[in-house]
């Protein structure tokens, strides 16, 4: 048994160990079961090969062979859905715009197999060696490779996306997962560029495979064993694909290899030409990898800081990314999140925590912290801390410490609650939140890379981020506060309507029932009485409904709706004032997309308003027109008018008008519809000339 024939054989067996890491999972999830099938396809895939290199018949050889590419079709979008699903916390909500891509990435490689079988590949005899067979690429065979590489490229910005946005523990936790993966896309990725570039299958690209395959299930299996979680639960952002540093290495390997095939075959000769593409494809991985590595970067730093004698950090552009990245966040919660990935990035420190007080004065709890991906109940670790005397010492003292030395024994409970993951992690670092002249707040930092002490410069970095950050949580403390005040001057201010409303509703029925002994035998009376009462229903249940209104969502169900139709509608709706002229421009076939009983509302809430509006006696004019795409609705009165203060900072909010018995809810609620519609409404007024309210919508169809 020759070497390729060995590695193909023992890369399946080990391959096939770990098809039951799924149903022992504990998650259990998309991202393990496809991983199990994953790893049964390229068990399965091995075997094949292994059985086709052992072969000396065509017949057997092109058996395993067309098996073969049934087990490679499957591959392309078991391995996109992984990467896609991998410890991903989001998987629901971004999975869903994946799914088209995936989907292909399933269908059409199984659909070439399918349906043309015969279109994959034949066989040829190799002109030198009398018992050996060349499998040369038919067109279908051809793409399927093609397909084999374009989804190499995306598992691989899938498995960075996932390394991105893990830091400290987390990365730590599935480093060597994501490691192996790589590995194995990395090694599929050159020999699918090879294949297509050859159009023919050599058998040391089998072993290519094969040797990846065992190196990436001897990474996964280190994973596996490692204390800490197999998968975790992460939240990457949507980076620009550009960016991507898989993008750049995959775009610099292919013109690297266009141009050595290009020298190679100027000069004449192709030996060595796979071994030499080979070597630049593992240039380009080592290349990434370093520039991934935290410890890498960080003696670096180091190395330009001692040598020619620069500050180990840019503080202009530390400063930039700190302002950025909390500028962003308006909670305390986003603040202290942003915070954490941000400092463990830059200290290298694997264990970050944010620790806040809470409004009493009592403990102090987690916020957030590098660990943040795992339950509380699967590390068991507290998510509270008694004050106690912390806050006194954070006080009485608030610049960065180590908190390690033995005569801190108010610092006992922290430490227990921020413990290290690795022995040689290093000391654990206190940086205190501290603002108006107490404190409320702490930051932890721990298990940095090479277990590097910190320095005095790196001391006063942190000083300098912890009064930016303590600066920036009273700030979004003040605004929590502020925004439950305007809530409880909202809710004040409905109540006061609303039983405004109520009262007047309640003195009616008072009325009736007073006079109710004396008059009850009076049929006119228990007409009346019978009429007031179902009034005065009818204006709770409105008033009920008006108000739910303002607290849920908007939805309109547009339709094709004639708007001379829908204007007609409305004015037949209102009970017009005697004194009152009306007088209206209806134009005939503009058509726009409208809920009709909704925009119907909005226009009769503007003549009810125009009419509101005077004193008894006045004119009113209701006009639609279409002007370019649009159409336009115009409702114009001579009444009291509006000032321009009232109509930019109380026309269109709730619960502000100049009604005596209104509640300030019909223009705010008009302007949700109009713009629900993707229209706009305009008002031109002045206090004593009366108003012009302009409704615009898009038409469709022709006037």
């Amino acid at each position: 048994m020759n070497l390729p024939v060995l590695f193909s054989f023992v890369s399946a067996a080990v391959a096939a160990l770990f098809v039951f890491i799924a149903p022992f999972s504990k998650s259990r999830g998309i991202a393990m079961w496809t991983f199990g099938i994953g790893m049964l396809v390229l068990s399965a895939e091995q075997l094949l090969t292994g059985l086709a290199l052992r072969s000396t018949n065509p017949l057997e050889i092109a058996d395993f062979i067309r098996w073969r590419f049934m087990a490679s079709a499957l591959l392309p979008g078991l391995w996109l859905l992984f990467s896609a699903t991998y410890s991903r916390g989001n998987i629901k909500e971004k999975l869903g715009r994946r799914i088209p891509i995936v989907l292909a990435a399933f269908l059409l490689p199984l659909g070439l197999v399918f349906f043309a079988p015969e279109s994959l590949a034949h066989l040829r005899q190799h002109p030198e060696k009398p018992f050996s067979w060349i499998v040369t690429l038919d067109w279908a065979g051809f793409f399927l490779h093609v397909f084999m590489l374009l989804s190499m490229i995306g598992a691989l910005v899938g498995l960075e996306r996932t390394f991105r946005a893990s830091v400290g523990t987390l990365r730590w936790k599935i480093k060597f997962m994501l490691y192996g993966m790589g590995t194995l896309f990395a090694a599929r990725f050159f020999t699918s560029s090879q294949i297509v570039l050859a159009q023919q299958m050599d058998p040391s690209l089998d072993t290519i495979n094969a040797v990846a395959l065992f190196a990436c299930c001897l990474l996964v299996g280190r994973s596996v064993f490692r204390k800490g979680s197999f998968e975790i639960d992460l939240y990457p952002s949507q980076s620009i694909i550009s960016g991507s540093l898989v993008i750049s290495l995959a775009g610099g390997y292919l013109i690297a290899v266009g141009v050595l095939s290009k020298v190679i075959s100027h000069f004449g000769g192709d030996q060595a030409f796979a071994i030499q593409t080979f070597l630049v494809l593992i240039a380009l991985v080592g290349l990434g990898i370093l520039v991934q590595s935290d410890r890498f970067r960080q003696l670096i730093r180091r190395f330009v800081s001692r040598n020619f004698q620069r500050p180990l950090y840019d503080y202009r552009t530390l400063w930039l990314r700190l302002t950025a990245t909390t500028a962003q966040s308006v909670r305390q919660k986003d603040i202290c999140e942003s915070t954490t990935k941000l400092l463990a990035n830059l200290f290298d420190t694997k264990l970050t925590s944010i620790w806040l007080l809470d409004t009493n004065g009592s403990s102090f709890h987690r916020i957030s912290s590098t660990d943040q991906g795992e339950a509380p109940k699967d590390n068991a670790l507290p998510q509270s801390i008694p004050a106690g005397e912390i806050p006194l010492k954070l006080a009485d003292k608030p610049e960065p410490q180590s908190i390690e030395e033995s005569d801190k024994g108010w610092a006992k409970p922290i430490l227990e609650c921020n413990p290290s993951v690795f022995p040689d992690g290093g000391e654990r670092i206190l940086v205190p939140l501290t603002g108006q002249g107490r404190a409320i707040g702490f930051i932890v930092l721990g298990d940095r890379t090479n277990a590097l002490e910190f320095t005095q410069q790196e001391f006063d970095t942190l000083s300098c981020i912890g009064d930016h950050i303590a600066a920036n949580l009273l700030s979004a403390d003040l605004t929590r506060k502020l925004e439950e005040s305007k809530e409880i001057e909202a809710f004040q201010t409905m109540a006061t309507f609303f039983v405004h409303d109520l009262k007047n509703a309640v003195s009616t029925l008072n009325l009736m029932l007073k006079n109710m002994p004396l008059h009850w035998d009076n049929p006119e009376f228990r007409e009346d009485a019978l009429r007031g009462i179902g009034n005065t229903s009818n204006r709770i249940t409105d008033l009920i409904t008006r108000l739910s209104q303002v607290r849920h969502e908007l939805e309109i169900s547009p339709s094709p709706t004639d708007l001379e139709e829908l204007t007609q509608a409305a004015i037949a709706e209102w009970e017009k004032p005697a004194g009152v002229a009306f007088s209206s421009q209806i134009a005939s076939g503009i058509k726009v997309s409208a809920d009709f009983k909704k925009l119907k509302s909005v226009v009769l809430n503007l003549v009810i308003n125009a009419s509101e509006a005077m004193d008894g006696v006045g004119e009113i004019s209701l006009k639609t027109q279409k002007v370019g795409s649009h159409a336009e609705i115009v409702v114009s009165d001579n009444g009291c008018g509006m000032n321009q203060e009232f109509i930019r900072n109380g026309l269109f909010r709730p619960f502000k008008t100049t009604k005596k018995s209104g509640l300030g809810i019909g223009m705010f609620q008009s302007k949700m519809v109009v713009e629900a519609h993707g229209g706009s409404i305009m008002v031109e007024s002045e206090e004593g000339q009366g108003s012009v309210f302009t409704i615009r919508i898009p038409a469709i169809g022709e006037n």
